[in-house]
């Protein structure tokens, strides 16, 4: 396989085996840490040195020991990789095995075969297979975390207390440690012990009731939303807490809640409850500021119009669709007036957009100055010349799936940028490199702790 770099990416050429095929819809995976060698020496030609000289990695300095599962912790830890940290994921066999069946359906060259859903997610990090529940497994865990910089786990609470590894533990190991929690309600209060997940967060923290349309009831959000709001939030505390650390040489815990950060994005709602006793609910597409803002129908599709962001807005929208007047009605003049009369405003946003495709309305108002968009599915998404020309889809080229492509790093610095540099590794695949090349251990060790189920 020769692997390229173009424009900051990695490219490559060729496939070859490596230690298991997919077939058919059936996937026969390698054991845990076998077939890896190859896919090591190919991922390590996986490399830019023109950009790596360009351009310094902000976190290449930092090591992080990442338990992470399924979303919150995985996605802080993966945009603290995509900064340059090194991320060493720690999972059971089992666990990883478990990663790598959960795939995405696709053919290539006429045969069907699943790719493993956490490319994104587990991108530019390391595996190791690491037995928790073994007593040599923990040691082996503590003589990482003596080298490390993070531990990061979301377990349910009082997990890593009952494998030995809490805070207090890991912190007599290493005082300069910063070890982030993330959990569905955090360390404490009354629902510290619940299982949860992102569907509860959004029940209890009210933006259930604020999403979706009046007559239909409460309404999840489409995607995980507070597990990817709790892992930005952590990943923002790591950086924090490792500059505080820069300075005073102190460690310390971060205890994240996915209900915690979704609080923060309710914007205003409730302190419109705790100032002024009003309670919002759901008004679908339409702005709690007024029907002025909000999804309107076109000959194609649908399109998201801001026509009253401000009264000036107001005013170039009535001008480009021809009613000048209605800026001076005393029915539209003014945000609240346009709240009064909702009903009212969104006829006659929707009587103009209606004729009209989504490209028309689009060009047609932003060129005028009215922020609008059109609705794109993700299919539309994808080609859509602004994630384009943003990268934030990449296409790598992986030594046993070939052309994988993923979502791009939003991480964009001047000086240093995220970026991806490989898909998500296969579990184990770092043993040697972690268990030999850092902690100085023996391969006929390796061996053993294998048939032993420590690794």
């Amino acid at each position: 396989m020769r692997l390229t770099c173009v424009q900051g990416h990695i490219h490559a050429e060729g496939e070859g085996e490596v230690g298991f095929s997919l077939a058919a819809g059936r996937s026969r995976y390698p054991a845990i840490g076998s077939g890896t060698a190859a896919l090591r020496r190919r991922r390590r030609r996986n490399t830019c040195s023109e950009g790596r000289k360009r351009m310094e990695k902000a976190l290449d300095d930092i090591t992080v020991l990442d338990l992470g599962q399924v979303i919150a912790m995985p996605y802080c830890t993966m945009l603290l990789a995509d900064l340059g940290a090194r991320v060493i994921k720690v999972e059971s066999r089992e666990h990883g095995q478990e990663r790598m069946s959960l795939g995405i359906k696709r053919v290539r060259n006429g045969v069907e075969e699943r790719v493993p859903v956490y490319q994104y997610r587990e991108r530019n990090k390391q595996s190791i297979t690491l037995n928790l529940k073994h007593p040599k497994g923990v040691e082996l865990f503590k003589d990482l975390v003596r080298r490390a910089d993070v531990v990061a786990e979301n377990f349910s609470v009082g997990t890593m207390d009952r494998l030995g590894l809490g805070y207090e533990t890991l912190q007599q190991v290493n005082p300069r440690l910063i070890y982030a929690s993330v959990t569905a309600f955090g360390q404490n209060g009354p629902y510290a012990h619940w299982r949860g997940y992102d569907i509860l967060a959004q029940a209890i923290s009210g933006y259930m009731s604020i999403t979706g349309f009046p007559d239909n009831p409460p309404t999840r959000s489409g995607q995980s939303i507070s597990d990817y709001y709790a892992g930005m939030l952590c990943a923002f505390s790591i950086v924090s807490a490792l500059h505080y650390r820069g300075r005073t040489g102190k460690g310390q815990r971060i205890d994240m809640a996915l209900l915690d950060g979704l609080l923060t994005a309710l914007d205003n709602l409730g302190e419109r409850y705790t100032v002024g006793g009003e309670i919002l609910t759901r008004k679908g597409n339409i702005s709690f500021a007024g029907s002025s803002s909000g999804v309107y129908p076109t000959t194609d599709g649908h399109v998201a119009i801001a026509a009253g962001s401000s009264n000036l807005v107001w005013r170039r929208f009535c001008e480009i669709i021809g009613k000048p007047e209605l800026a001076d009605d005393p029915k539209f003049a003014t945000t609240a007036a346009r709240r009064t009369y909702q009903a009212e405003t969104a006829a006659i946003i929707q009587g103009w957009t209606s004729p009209r495709s989504k490209a028309d309305v689009v060009s047609t108002l932003a060129d005028g100055g009215v922020p609008a968009a059109p609705v794109n599915n993700v299919a539309e998404m994808v080609v859509d010349p602004q994630i384009q020309a943003r990268e934030m889809f990449v296409e790598l080229e992986h030594p046993i799936y070939g052309s994988v492509k993923i979502t791009g790093t939003p991480l964009k610095l001047s000086e240093t940028p995220g970026r991806v540099e490989h898909l998500a590794p296969l579990p184990g695949e770092h043993n040697e490199e972690i268990f030999v090349g850092l902690l100085g251990h023996s391969s006929e060790d390796l061996a053993r702790w294998q048939a032993q189920g420590v690794i």
